[in-house]
């Protein structure tokens, strides 16, 4: 299969998953990835654009296929892309930015945490941006290319100096972070900014740190390794074939929502939010209306 053809099945979203396309794309890595990163390039700055392509989906298969490669030179791009302040990129791409952003970001990031750093100390960037860079961290620690020192130290930063905002998403995203990474050392800033009322207690509360810090750092980092959301992005069809909206043999699988969430520790009790929906664009792909939500029953 030619280049311009693998391309042109990617392009457009249809029922039909597109695994020979893909299996051509990986096949051919060093040839495509240029046009990958060209394609990123290309809508980076034209989210408006996108936007008006509501069956479009090139853009999510070049950043899936750019993180199995490993490909460092998206990472700029990709941070560009969701750099944008509002919902525009979630508009745009359903819910990646909730369930599989963090993933790629440390797929390309080659253990270079800087970007991600300015995605979460900018309090223009949309808030589940900001909550999936912090994850990122998370899966380069799950996947040994950063210590979780070195989280946790940043994570001091973020609590002391960094984040002076009075936003209770993002300082309510870090305290689930800190707990993902045990917070053992990070418990007086935790308390700090429980007391300072800067944490939306729907999703999290003190009981709920002080029982992860009970069941042990060992207990808690096994947790972690062992959630399929802290890895890398390392087989593309495997990660998309089983998407809802899309059709195996003849027979559509079963819709299932799934509904963006605060990726938060999974025995700890927080719960789930919603993202609020935007008003525009709600005929977009039936990808995005209807969500992706992978069939786990067929996985296991």
């Amino acid at each position: 299969m030619e280049l311009t053809q693998i391309l042109s099945e990617l392009e457009n979203y249809t029922e039909k998953f597109p695994r020979l396309a893909l299996e051509e794309a990986i096949e051919k890595q060093e040839e495509i990835t240029p046009l990958l990163l060209e394609n990123i390039t290309k809508w980076k700055d034209n989210l408006e654009e996108l936007l008006e392509l509501p069956e479009y989906f090139l853009h999510i298969y070049s950043f899936f296929l750019l993180a199995q490669f490993r490909e460092t030179k998206a990472y700029p791009l990709i941070i560009d892309f969701f750099s944008v302040p509002g919902e525009i990129t979630l508009d745009i791409t359903g819910d990646f930015v909730t369930e599989d952003l963090a993933r790629v970001l440390a797929s390309v990031s080659g253990g270079n945490i800087e970007p991600v750093k300015i995605l979460i100390e900018n309090p223009q960037v949309n808030r589940y941006v900001r909550s999936s860079a912090l994850q990122s961290l998370l899966i380069l620690f799950v996947e040994d290319v950063i210590s979780r020192e070195v989280i946790i130290d940043y994570f001091k930063e973020l609590f002391s100096i960094k984040l002076d905002e009075k936003d209770l998403d993002i300082w309510t995203h870090l305290v689930i972070s800190s707990g993902d990474i045990y917070p053992l050392e990070l418990k007086e800033d935790i308390h700090r900014v429980f007391a300072e009322d800067l944490i939306d207690s729907s999703f999290i509360s003190l009981k709920n740190i002080d029982s992860v810090i009970e069941q042990g750092k060992d207990v808690v980092l096994n947790e972690l390794r062992q959630n399929s959301h802290h890895h890398f992005v390392k087989d593309v069809i495997a990660e998309m074939e089983w998407w809802a909206c899309f059709k195996t043999g003849t027979e559509t699988q079963k819709q299932v929502i799934r509904k963006p969430k605060a990726i938060g520790l999974g025995k700890s009790g927080f719960s789930s939010t919603n993202k609020s929906n935007s008003s525009k664009k709600k005929n977009k792909t039936k990808m995005q209306k209807k969500s992706r939500q992978k069939n786990r029953s067929k996985k296991k």
